[in-house]
């Protein structure tokens, strides 16, 4: 799958799923990119992490900002979302 299709599945709820390369996977309620969690699902809302990593990751957050309203916070504050 592409990594819109994978945000798309993320956002509608979709607990597993991953990219054709494996980088970008959802597992749980988790939306992950290589080992970094990017987004988290809790209590239907969706938490982006909007620290600065790569390009590749950037294209990832603001796809996620396209597709559903977000909380957006750091990648201290979403390790501390249980």
């Amino acid at each position: 799958m592409k990594n819109d299709q994978i945000i798309k599945n993320f956002v509608e709820g979709a607990t597993i799923g991953k990219n054709t390369t494996g980088n970008l996977f959802i597992s749980g309620n988790n939306l992950i990119n290589y080992s970094t969690v990017i987004a988290k699902r809790k209590n239907n809302k969706i938490y982006l992490n909007i620290n600065h990593y790569s390009q590749t990751t950037s294209k990832i957050q603001n796809m996620i900002r396209k597709s559903i309203n977000v909380i957006e916070i750091t990648e201290s504050q979403i390790k501390n979302i249980a």
